[in-house]
Parts: structure tokens; sequence; C-alpha cells
């Protein structure tokens, strides 16, 4: 158990430390050099800051024409602006630059008029800016399209709809653009919470059936209140046990990305992500509501965990459970069933996933409409109830050989 904790700290440790180093992003000041590292960070910083302030419509035509000039009809960059030939163009310096400080910028702006995975520029090239573009109306139309198909990941109902068109309304604009690297980057980390829940089965994995491999069980039920509250305070522990691990894990997750990318733009909305997001939270909401619905489920973990020991004698076959719950939903891909989406999405792999737990996936039970983090959260709450209560009243209730 202790070999097995200790290679998933080294994991976590090994997966925070290359996402520092692995960071990138383009010299403006010289045509094919790129920073990595801190040197990274620190010149998307600068980039993000010089962009700063409302994303007006206004502002998004600037951009998108300043752009354009760039380009072709046909989405291509004119030959005197490429940098990527043997022979520079006479004007590359200057494209150079602007895709460099404007990079992250333009694909945010450009992602509600996006159709798969274009592109920027193969976008850019089809919006109209002949007149101040309609950024928000777009986003509208947009995400009214997502809601009307058919044959994708998700249908909707009339009020799955209805409330994901009044959600969107909720949602304040312009939106406000702005350096939040360590806010962004705990959300890109916030999965690997995943390894907080592999550390739970294997902790808990023995908390009762330990006793019966060990034969202590006869004499700890026979004690005074071994068959009353004995099976409470093994759950009990297990909880404080488990929390306390969770809890590490987040602290870690999220200290070191605002230690290296800093803890600016924590008020900034989640629009910043993603301008389609019909979630009306700040970075720092949307990454405690990661954090809440990653607690919960591995609550719920802990006590389908806590129910199989209770019942199985074998711990590796607990932990072969455990961890097909938790990773082999990653290896499953978003398939083009709806029932089998809604229901791959409440596992917890793919429930800390931001891009998921913000998207517009809903429950609709009749006129009742159950957004994902309320969903999961009912969810795994009622698994740990249902499963603490199993154990406790199996273990209670054991029968000594």
């Amino acid at each position: 158990m202790r070999a097995s904790l200790v290679f998933i700290l080294a994991m976590l440790c090994v997966v925070l430390g290359f996402n520092i180093v692995s960071q990138y992003t383009l010299n403006p000041d010289r045509v094919g050099e790129e920073y990595e590292g801190a040197a990274a960070i620190a010149q998307i910083r600068a980039d993000a800051e010089a962009l700063a302030g409302p994303i007006t419509d206004e502002r998004a035509t600037e951009v998108l024409r300043a752009y354009k000039s760039f380009i072709d009809d046909e989405g291509e960059i004119r030959d005197e602006y490429r940098y990527d030939r043997d022979i520079p163009g006479d004007k590359a310096e200057e494209y150079w630059r602007f895709h460099a400080t404007h990079g992250a910028y333009l694909s945010l702006l450009v992602r509600p008029w996006m159709v798969g995975h274009q592109m920027p520029a193969s976008v850019a090239a089809t919006i109209d800016d002949s007149a101040t573009v309609d950024l928000y109306g777009q986003i509208r139309a947009k995400i009214a399209s997502q809601l009307g198909a058919t044959g994708g990941a998700f249908t909707y109902t009339e009020a799955e709809k209805s409330f994901w068109e009044d959600k969107e309304g909720g949602v304040s604009v312009p939106v406000e653009y702005g350096y939040a690297g360590g806010w962004m980057d705990f959300l890109d980390l916030v999965q690997f919470l995943v390894f907080a829940l592999l550390a739970v089965v294997i902790v808990c994995a023995p908390v009762f059936n330990v006793e019966y491999r060990e034969k202590t069980d006869a004499v700890l039920l026979s004690t005074k209140f071994g068959k009353t509250r004995l099976g409470c305070a093994k759950v009990l522990a297990a909880l404080i046990v488990s929390s306390v691990l969770y809890w590490l894990t987040v602290l870690l997750l999220l200290v070191v990305p605002l230690v290296f990318f800093g803890a600016d733009g924590a008020g900034l909305h989640l629009q910043i992500i993603n301008l389609t997001s019909t979630y009306n939270l700040t970075l720092l909401g949307a990454s405690l509501v990661c954090c809440l619905v990653g607690y919960v489920a591995m609550l719920g973990l802990l006590g389908l965990t806590l129910a199989l020991s209770s019942r199985v004698r074998s711990s590796m076959g607990i932990l072969a459970v455990g961890v097909a719950v938790v990773i082999i939903p990653a290896f499953v891909p978003n398939l083009y069933n709806n029932v089998a989406n809604h229901v791959l999405f409440l596992f917890p792999y793919n429930a800390l996933n931001p891009y998921n737990l913000f998207d517009m996936v809903s429950y609709a039970i009749g006129p009742v409409v159950v957004e994902l983090p309320v969903m999961a959260c009912v969810l795994y709450a009622l698994l740990f109830a249902a499963g603490s209560l199993l154990a406790a009243r199996s273990f209670s209730r054991h029968q000594v050989a």
C-alpha cells in the first residue's frame, strides 16, 4: 500500500513538473524563436495583459480585421507574410509579431464561428467584418445550434433547451479579458484529482476485510461496542483519512500553478476559456465547483470501496473495481448516443473534466432539469450514504467463522 501511494505521489509530481517545463509560446521579437518554461509563462502574461479589457463587438472587429489583413480569401497566409519558408516573405516579421501576441486571443474570438476543429485562419476568412461583427449574437446562435442539433453527443428536450437558454442569458457581457494563468492552469490540471481517488481506494480497501483475513473479527465484534459502534467508527476514520488525502492533493495541484503562473485573474469569468460557456462563474468559482464535485465523487467512491470491503475478502478485487471505475472511462471516447453519454459523463474521470462539467450537459426528469455538477453531486452523495450504511451494517452482522 505504501509503495502504491508513493508511486501516485511521484506521478503527480512528475505531472506538475512537466506542466511547468512544457509551457511554450512564441517570441514576438524574433521570427522562429520560442520561449519555454518560466520564460514562456512570463511572455504569456505580457501578451494577455497587453490585450486586457472588455471583449466588445468593436474590439473583436478591430482584431479580426487586423488579422484578416494577413490572410487571403481562402484562409491562407499571404506570401509576403509567410515565415515558414526557406526565404521568408518581406513582411514575415510583421505577421509573426501579431500572431505571437494575439494567437490565444484570436482563438478565443473565432471559436463561436468554428465548426469542428478548424484553424483560426480558416474561420477568420469566413467572418464578414464589413460592419461591426455581432460577437455575442454569434455566441447565442452557436448555443442555439448546439441545442437544436440531432445525432450528436447529446439531444435536448424542450425543457432542457429553455433551461440552457435562460442560463446563457444570465452570463455577464461583455466578457472581460485578462491574464489568469494560474487559475486556468489549475482547471487544466484538476482532472488529475483522479490520483486522489485512486489513493482513497488503495488506503480504504482493507478497512473491513483486513479483520476477516487476520481473524481479528471475532475479537473485535465480541467487544462491548463491536456490533454497535465499531462499523460506524471505521467509516468515520476512513472518511477523515480520505478527506485529508483529497484536500492535500487539491492543495498541491492548486499551489504549484499559482506559484509559477501567479494568482491574478481569479475574478475573471469562465468565458475567457470558452466564450460559449453558459455558466456565469468566475475562474475562482469554477475552481471551487470542480473541487467540490471532485470531493463528492471521492466520497461516492469511498462508499463503494467500504461496501465492497465489508463483503469481499480480497483487497485486490476491490482495487480492481475501484481502478476500473476511475480509469477505464478515460479510454472511452464520447459516443454518438445520448443515453450512453449521459451515463459516461457521470463517471469520476469525466465529471472532473471542466470542459464536460461546464458544458451543456443536463439530465431531464420530465419538466425538471438537473445540470451535470448537481447530478454528479447527488449521485455520489447517495452512493456514499448507501455504501457507508451497507458497510457498517454488513460488518456488524458479520458471522465469525
